[in-house]
């Protein structure tokens, strides 16, 4: 019989855990939800915001296109110069051949 006690009230006592557990995992589940839901309709709202004053109000003025594309200056082709160097001429000689 006290067998029979101790066992009832041990399958009790873990169900009871198990329930009150289960309990608080809702509990803080169902708060981290509405806290998360919560942030994203915060979130939402700014970006509403920040939409809004994108488009309303002073819009940016366009930038100016550009015409054209700077270029360089042209240069002058330097002016080839002389040397002072005398060089002397190159004899080629040519064989002279015999032909029968």
């Amino acid at each position: 019989m006290i067998r029979l006690a101790l066992t009832l009230s041990l399958i009790f006592f873990i169900s009871a855990c198990a329930l009150a557990s289960r309990m608080d995992n809702t509990v803080v589940g169902s708060y981290e939800v509405s806290l998360n839901t919560q942030q994203g309709q915060e979130r939402k709202k700014q970006d509403q915001k920040k939409l809004d004053k994108k488009t309303s109000g002073h819009p940016k003025p366009d930038q100016p296109k550009i015409k054209e594309v700077p270029r360089a200056k042209r240069q002058i082709k330097p002016m080839a110069v002389k040397p002072n160097v005398k060089v002397k001429p190159i004899k080629i000689i040519k064989p002279k051949i015999k032909r029968p």
